[in-house]
């Protein structure tokens, strides 16, 4: 499982930083985000991270979560939850290769 890895974090810490340069995509599901990055943008392991014509899906783990909570909490933050907060976070992810993007999705549970 590609679960937890630095490439990941490296892809989120991208779209906080660069929120002008992503397209989040509006979803139907109050407790998900979803952005579309730029290909442009250096993954490491793109092929594992990011594979073509299919969906990689993730639970973050618990260290994950905890050293990664203020990031994690601005991109809760976005979502249109009741919920006053998440215990799990699932990311999805998928190369787009029509499009030129890499697809990441953010499931708060």
């Amino acid at each position: 499982m590609a679960s937890n890895s630095d490439s990941i974090y490296n892809v989120l810490t991208y779209i906080h930083r660069h929120q002008d340069q992503v397209r989040f995509i509006q979803q139907r599901n109050s407790n998900v985000i979803a952005i579309g990055v730029p290909d442009s943008v250096p993954v490491a392991n793109q092929e594992l991270y990011f594979p073509i014509g299919h969906l990689l899906v993730n639970r973050m783990d618990d260290d994950f979560l905890a050293k990664n909570g203020d990031l994690l909490n601005d991109f809760f933050d976005r979502t249109r939850s009741s919920k006053e907060g998440y215990r799990e976070v699932w990311i999805t992810t998928s190369y787009i290769p029509a499009e030129h993007v890499y697809l990441v999705e953010m499931s708060f549970e």
